[in-house]
């Protein structure tokens, strides 16, 4: 049976293999179904190839890169102002704390909030460098119809990172026994995340899914680490109208969420009797302190841009409505009661937000050198002017951060931090909307066509209501910030899709002092430093990626 078999299938081979004037000559001759080889398709550039049995163009595409930092860590203080965190000033008319005036643990004394010790680590404890690792796959695929070219786009990332690179706030310190000097004690520890980036589709002018925001202009184009200015990948519905002679009008309903920022408040008891802090009514609430928090989303945030792209380079000008939802809770209540569970107040804020940005070619100095400049401002929607919620460490996951809350001040989170707030609750019974603009700059130079160089810079600024600064309610009060950055790059691309970099930043953030924080001799006196309202950080970065 094995031989009949054997003998079988040789006979089948040498049929198949035998010259085409044979086989047809034989009567039994068949026709062979065509082979449906992948063909190229070069009408959408290069990397594309026909599906095969369809007349979809497709191209696969990815990067791998790696990346080490390094930072001047520091000390680090985690955010108090317009935190709800009670101020406890009062000296002699303040009973409660008067006995006993300066507080180990940290909380209100009679002279201003000391930061407890869960709220400072020291600078032996923290990160001053850090692994990044991204792996990354792209899906690109085409279709010509009568209305023009439909196109749907995804783009997954994979990321690691480890120390201060790493991905949200892990640590090592929960495996530690307790420290009462300091409680964040132990390096972090390494963290990763798997992302949608990117996912669309694109067809007669619609753009629907998850894709960059259309308020962004420069977007972080050249720069390793973020600057100042918006960069938000967001679900988005929008259309964009060609007008012709490179002129487009887009006008788009986009998630509320991926903009959403932190809600503060400076509402607090200020009452003391029989040696403790009393509660005090606040919509009918009661608590001892109350802190803000968004509340759930119920409008798109509205957004429109019109630009104009010539062979000299682009011109965008963009706008943006954004409601900022924001309630005011109790966070503790002396005793318990669940009827803090309830806001105490409610607000919607409308924010809104402008851009004007302008991208030159330099051709002339060298082939494909670029500059960019754009210049925003908001009130009341902080994600316009400092928003990357795909940051290199991923920002927001696992809750740990507000996704328009963009990136921390100090990236290495060094010294006395700051929070970013859309609006702060105060005792007026409103939630008082925050100011700011930001200003971005950033060129390219190619040296060889294989060497480049970017250049960039940007300055941040934001300012809050006199209200929510002098810690109106009882609370610790917001601060006003600046940020600066200024950096720049060499990439030497000795294989196209192949780069191999180095970029160095300096950050400076500047703010003023909190309303309602302990004096420095107080600070000092319990082993903390003392305030600092500029802080330097110097960045250093070397980059290894391949594209294809």
């Amino acid at each position: 049976m094995m031989l009949l078999k054997g003998l079988l299938l040789g006979s089948v081979l040498a049929l198949a293999s035998a010259p085409e004037g044979h086989a047809a000559d034989s009567p039994a001759a068949t026709v062979e179904a065509p082979i449906d080889y992948v063909r190229v398709c070069d009408a959408y550039g290069a990397g594309f190839f026909f599906v095969p049995g369809t007349d979809t163009c497709l191209k696969i595409g990815g990067l791998a890169l790696s990346e080490v930092q390094s930072f001047n860590a520091g000390y680090s203080v985690a955010p108090i102002g317009a935190t709800g965190m009670i101020s406890g000033k009062g000296g002699t008319s303040n009973p409660w704390i008067y006995s006993n005036p300066v507080r180990n643990g940290g909380g209100s004394t009679a002279w201003g909030y000391i930061p407890t010790v869960a709220q400072f680590s020291n600078a032996r404890s923290r990160d001053d460098a850090g692994w990044d690792a991204l792996g990354r796959v792209e899906l690109d695929a085409r279709t010509g119809t009568p209305w023009g070219t439909l196109r749907a786009f995804f783009r997954m990332d994979a990321f690691v990172g480890t120390g201060a690179g790493n991905v949200g706030s892990w640590s090592t310190a929960s495996s530690f026994a307790a420290n009462p000097y300091n409680a964040g004690a132990g390096n972090s520890v390494t963290r990763a995340t798997t992302v949608i980036n990117k996912a669309f589709i694109q067809f007669a002018g619609l753009t629907a899914g998850r894709a960059q925001s259309m308020f962004d202009f420069y977007a972080n184009a050249y720069n390793f680490q973020r600057i100042a200015g918006s960069s938000a990948t967001t679900q988005l519905l929008a259309y964009t109208h060609t007008f012709g002679d490179g002129f487009s009008g887009t006008i788009s309903l986009e998630d509320e969420n991926a903009r959403e920022a932190q809600i503060g408040s400076t509402v607090a008891s200020t009452s003391y009797a029989g040696g403790s802090i009393q509660n005090i009514r606040v919509g009918g609430v009661s608590g001892t302190s109350f802190a803000g928090a968004p509340s759930g989303t119920a409008s798109p945030d509205i957004v429109g841009n019109v630009r104009v792209d010539q062979p000299w380079g682009s011109v965008q000008v963009s706008a943006a409505g954004h409601e900022a939802r924001g309630s005011l809770y109790a966070t503790s209540a002396s005793p318990a009661s669940a009827s803090y569970a309830s806001p105490a107040a409610s607000a919607n804020a409308y924010g809104w937000a402008a851009q004007t940005g302008v991208q030159l070619n330099a051709d002339y100095l060298s082939p494909g050198d670029k500059l960019w400049l754009q210049a925003a401002y908001e009130k009341g929607a902080v994600s316009y002017i400092w928003g990357d919620n795909l940051s290199s460490s991923y920002g927001a996951v696992s809750n740990n951060r507000f996704t328009g809350s963009g990136y921390s001040p100090s990236d290495g989170g060094a010294g006395w931090n700051a929070n970013l707030y859309d609006c702060i609750f105060t005792l007026s019974g409103i939630c008082e909307q925050q100011s700011g603009f930001s200003v971005t700059g950033a060129y390219k130079h190619y040296w060889l066509p294989t060497l480049a160089s970017a250049f960039f810079g940007s300055f941040a600024a934001i300012n809050y209501s006199n209200n929510a600064l002098a810690g109106f309610g009882g609370a610790v009060g917001a601060a006003n910030l600046t940020n600066t950055r200024v950096g720049a790059n060499l990439v030497w691309t000795p294989i196209k899709g192949f780069d191999v970099g180095a970029e160095f930043m300096y950050v400076n953030v500047s703010q003023s002092r909190p309303a309602g924080l302990a004096p420095d001799s107080v600070l000092n006196s319990v082993g903390l430093p003392g305030f600092k309202g500029s802080e330097n950080e110097y960045e250093g970065r070397v980059r290894v990626q391949r594209a294809f």
